[in-house]
């Protein structure tokens, strides 16, 4: 009897071990070596001499064995996942702006880089963004997921390199009340507030995950906060007026409609115009409204790969061209010549330009009437 109750103990211990079953039948293991051991130990006085080494050898024994499958139940493994290549699930571009390069031939500037293009609101930019040292615009407030679960286990396999997925915000009710100019000014103010950060294939600006975090390569040439570009252009629209954009480009592009805390709204939709880029170039901009957003093509045209926010009257250049903000691989010169960086930035809309020349359409969300 006392041989099958540590037999017992040592199979449901392996048992264990090869992870079949629970921690309860670690437990159920310890109770039966340890009974049989005492077994041993109650035997006569003869047998116990003789057989107490062999006892505590066997319980010694089995408590080494099982000591990696403790580990195992104190902290369970982090999936394995390669930190250069895994993404995980998540929408937003494929990063195809990255190959378009027009700053081949930009001067070179020294320390950081200083945009001669600025913002020029008529309301007070104070006003505009009202809510953005409240609690909804805090950095850890950007998803529903709790701040103290962001970089756990859990979403890095969850999410991976995408990381959490951004919260969806009412719209206040100071905001619609508001005209619709002003209205538009708030999205592009609302994305004002992210100048500088990087391109990054990330669901919210401020995700920053620790070193060896799952990362989709891209121009900034590390993981850190930022966003990409159809994620950029949901979250403006999301936290400003409380519309709910898809963040997959493809899908953002192809959608004349979307929920809001409103209720569904519409787009109004501007086609790109026929005839030859450079006919049609003025027109459009007189066209456009600042907040519309702008949906551009590969060079080929064959599909959608990138989406810009038109800034127009609420931007300012030295040499008079119209703005745009975006997060971006691709490369840009600006009105002196150098090249803007990879990330958010105020970019200009260059007439012949590749903004230009492959503008497929724009979505305009906020309209006279709010629906």
């Amino acid at each position: 009897m006392t041989g099958r109750f540590i037999v017992a103990g040592l199979v449901a211990w392996r048992i264990g071990l090869l992870g079949f079953s629970s921690p309860s039948v670690f437990a159920q293991g310890s109770y039966l070596i340890v009974a049989g051991a005492w077994r041993h130990r109650s035997r006569s006085r003869g047998m116990r001499r003789r057989r107490r080494r062999e006892s505590w050898a066997i319980v010694l024994f089995s408590i080494v064995a099982a000591a990696p499958c403790w580990a195992q139940v104190a902290s369970p493994p982090e999936p394995t996942l390669d930190a250069a290549v895994q993404a995980g699930p998540g929408e937003g571009d494929e990063g195809e702006s990255e190959s378009i390069d027009e700053a081949v031939d930009a001067k070179p500037y020294h320390g950081p880089y200083r945009s001669p293009y600025r913002f020029a609101f008529k309301a007070p930019l104070q006003e505009l963004l009202f809510d953005a040292d409240e609690p909804r615009g805090h950095p850890r407030e950007q998803s529903s997921v709790p701040f103290r679960e962001w970089y756990t286990a859990k979403a890095r396999h969850e999410w991976g390199s995408w990381g959490v997925p951004a919260r969806r915000f009412d719209c206040p009710a100071r905001v619609m009340q508001k005209s619709a100019e002003w209205r538009r000014e708030r999205v592009v103010a609302a994305a004002g507030r992210f100048i500088g950060y990087q391109y990054q294939h990330h669901h919210v600006p401020d995700w920053n995950p620790p070193a060896g975090w799952p990362w989709k390569q891209c121009c900034a040439g590390h993981n850190g906060p930022g966003i990409d570009c159809s994620n950029f252009s949901g979250w403006n629209y999301n936290w400003a007026l409380g519309i709910h954009l898809k963040t997959g480009i493809q899908k953002q592009a192809a959608a004349k409609s979307a929920r809001s805390s409103q209720g569904e709204v519409h787009a109004h939709v501007i086609e790109r115009p026929e005839g030859r880029p450079r006919d049609w170039y003025d027109a459009l901009v007189d066209e456009l409204r600042p907040g519309d957003l702008l949906y551009i093509s590969n060079k080929s045209r064959t599909k959608v790969t990138h989406v810009i926010m038109w800034v127009g009257t609420c931007g300012s250049s030295p040499d008079g061209t119209p703005l745009i903000i975006d997060s971006t691989g691709s490369s840009h010169k600006d009105s002196n010549g150098h090249a803007i960086p990879c990330g958010i930035h105020l970019r200009p809309f260059e007439k012949g330009g590749w903004y230009h020349q492959s503008f497929n359409h724009a979505h305009r969300w906020v309209k006279e009437s709010h629906r």
